[in-house]
């Protein structure tokens, strides 16, 4: 497929002054130092309007939400003391417009492959320091894709939401809605002396086994109803809805479906991870806190336990750990990354070996159904085609209420992995 015709390319700045300033960085937020999140949008024009998607109403929106947000004008850089920073400079969030020659239609955007998510995210020789891009391309059906670029180092999932959706507020008018974004990252530092009362084996010292080129892998698309998932927490429930929750039950199921695909030796330990938003599990909750929150968090079992157990036991055994974040496990992570921070040892996530898989969740965020005054979006993609052992999870669009999963493994354990989904777990009788 052609590269899109970039029709315009500008940095859009803060519509006021705003703080010049430097704002320092946290371990946790060191931890996402390399990562980036992207995410594309599909809105169609389904009541024919003629200003669908004004580049003028976007940009001019940007630059308001960008006085609330005016870290994200700035750059990631290396202080005077040698410290990585935000400089919050409003230098400007670089802004794309562009044009596709084809239709909505004739795209296969889901799941997401590298070559069509290079299409539609902004593509920047200094990325490395960028930490928001924008790029809006126009479709010739009429249908329009928001491609974002997103830094790790500063915006979590829980940020991204917050900013998108201010930015979309202020486009429709909705003023009254925004919530202001909180950069105090005080409730986030360490204590004095540091408390460790736990262990972390989602994240490890060891610099020796540090993964190089992309997995090969394969991306499949799951859908699960809204009555599927309601089926699946009675079967985790021992009977009733009520007890487990939705990121419970997909992660169960699809743990367990992985393990059977894998075929591993029953003494092999598995771990699960996934990400858990700790803004609200803290005393003082802080909802608006614009930056890292989340943390990795890693379910531990046996192989035999995950595959003969009866899915509720899995469930259960996920629900344990989710339950046991409290805030002392949290400041007690917080304290364990100063500390090696301060012995000079880098911290970083454990690697997901292959008996191994990795949950990452959107469900819950209003990260999906941004609405910038001309309708939701019909699609929601922010998979990463390049890791394997990776299932993500979201809600779907629409009226079903349903929950898409987008799940990358190698190809030969995609294929048992389908055939234990669809014919030996949840869905044998639906599918004969």
């Amino acid at each position: 497929m052609k590269k899109p015709e970039i029709l315009q390319s500008s940095l859009v700045v803060p519509a006021t002054d705003t703080p010049r300033e430097s704002l320092s960085l946290l371990n946790l937020d060191f931890l996402n130092a390399h990562l980036h999140n992207c995410t594309i949008y599909l809105f169609k024009n389904t009541q024919g309007a003629k200003d669908f998607f004004s580049v003028e109403v976007l940009k001019s929106a940007l630059a308001k939400a960008l006085v609330l947000f005016y870290p994200l004008a700035g750059r990631y850089v290396v202080g005077h003391d040698s410290r990585s920073q935000i400089d919050c400079n409003a230098v400007g969030v670089p802004f794309v417009v562009a044009r596709l020659d084809c239709r909505s239609d004739d795209i296969q955007l889901e799941p997401l492959s590298s070559e069509i998510r290079e299409l539609f995210i902004p593509q920047e020789p200094q990325s490395l320091s960028l930490l928001q891009m924008l790029q809006v391309t126009y479709l010739k059906c009429g249908s329009v894709v928001l491609g974002t670029f997103s830094h790790h180092i500063l915006v979590d999932g829980q940020s991204a939401a917050h900013f998108f959706q201010t930015w979309s507020m202020i486009a429709r008018g909705d003023l009254k809605s925004i919530v202001p974004p909180s950069f105090d990252k005080t409730p986030l530092c360490a204590r004095s002396p540091p408390k460790i009362n736990y262990d972390f084996p989602a994240y490890t010292t060891d610099q020796s086994n540090i993964k190089g080129s992309p997995d090969a892998c394969v991306l499949s698309l799951f859908k699960l109803s809204q009555e599927q998932i309601r089926h699946l927490k009675i079967q985790c429930s021992n009977g009733t809805s009520t007890n487990v929750s939705t990121f419970c039950a997909v992660s169960a199921l699809f743990w367990k479906c992985y393990c059977i695909a894998q075929g591993l030796a029953p003494g092999t330990k598995t771990c699960l991870y996934f990400g858990a938003n700790m803004r609200n599990r803290i005393h003082t909750p802080i909802p608006a806190y614009f930056g890292n929150a989340s943390i990795r968090v890693s379910v531990i079992s046996e192989v035999s336990k995950i595959t003969s157990s009866p899915i509720g036991d899995v469930a259960d055994t996920v629900k344990a750990v989710i339950d046991g974040l409290t805030e002392e496990y949290f400041r007690s992570l917080i304290d364990y990354l100063k500390v090696m921070s301060d012995k000079k040892m880098s911290v970083r996530y454990t690697d997901v070996s292959e008996s191994d898989l990795t949950i990452r969740s959107v469900i819950g965020l209003s990260l999906c159904d941004v609405d910038f005054g001309w309708g939701a979006p019909q699609l929601f993609l922010w998979e990463r085609p390049t890791r394997s052992r990776v299932a993500y999870i979201q809600n779907e669009l629409g009226n079903d209420a349903g929950i898409k999963v987008v799940l990358s493994l190698d190809p030969s354990t995609m294929k048992r992995f389908e055939k234990v989904f669809y014919e030996e777990l949840l869905f044998a009788d639906e599918q004969n």
